[in-house]
């Protein structure tokens, strides 16, 4: 089938080339992704920030998200995102920083909107 006098390598001589093929692709891999974060590439630069979640089932969420100066429910299943609704930043409780008070957790805020709403 092959070349006449061609012979193919011994399984150790094969496994031994693929293994250090794969340290080789790891290693590559490694100081790339070391060397891109160090540039800042997949960072946050914190224009999306999670106020608060709160969790409904095993695979159901719900979460309070700010970007751009606005606040979004979002809710998060075995789907894709759903947006639930814009929320008004006042009716959001403040966090300890800003404030004396203590901040109020995303059920507290909930129930403030569901409040408003009626």
């Amino acid at each position: 089938m092959g070349a006449p006098g061609s012979e193919l390598p011994a399984y150790g001589t094969s496994l031994a080339w693929s293994i250090a093929s794969l340290a080789l692709v790891c290693l590559v891999a490694y100081v790339l992704l070391r060397w891109l974060g160090r540039k800042g590439v997949g960072r946050s630069d914190e224009q999306v920030r999670v106020l608060g979640r709160c969790f409904l089932e095993p695979r159901r969420s719900v979460y309070l998200l700010e970007a751009g100066g606005r606040c979004f429910l979002v809710g998060v299943g075995e789907g894709p995102m759903t947006l639930l609704a814009e929320i008004d930043k006042a009716a959001i409780p403040a966090s300890k920083g800003e404030t004396e008070k203590p901040r109020a957790g995303l059920s507290d805020a909930l129930a403030n909107l569901l409040r408003r709403r009626r």
